[in-house]
């Protein structure tokens, strides 16, 4: 199986108690499957799952462990997430925005 990271546009649904601070989110899913297609339908349904409606699909590409090993901080977190889905399935990270589009860390 391959590690494809899924980058995701979203808006917060109603219901979402981000909806309050941030219009919206670009999501980086890291899916562990066998085909892109698969990937891409488990991304979706997880952003929706966690309170978000997905706008477009930005990116999709395969990824490797080789590629987050590097020295910054931003490395290890992206290396976290990447060994998280080898296990688990799948990880993400929301970087969400204010309408002047400044994101902000909330996973």
């Amino acid at each position: 199986m391959s590690i494809y990271l899924v980058q995701i546009e979203a808006n917060p649904q109603n219901d979402n108690a981000e909806s309050k601070e941030c219009v919206g989110t670009i999501v980086n899913c890291w899916v562990k499957s066998k085909i892109i297609k698969s990937a891409l339908n488990t991304a979706r349904n997880f952003v929706i799952n966690q309170g978000w409606d997905v706008i477009s699909i930005e990116d999709q590409f395969v990824v490797s462990r080789d590629m987050y090993l590097g020295d910054s901080v931003e490395d290890e977190e992206l290396l976290e997430c990447f060994d998280e889905a080898m296990r688990e399935g799948i990880s993400a990270i929301f970087y969400t925005y204010e309408d002047n589009k400044d994101e902000n860390f909330i996973h």
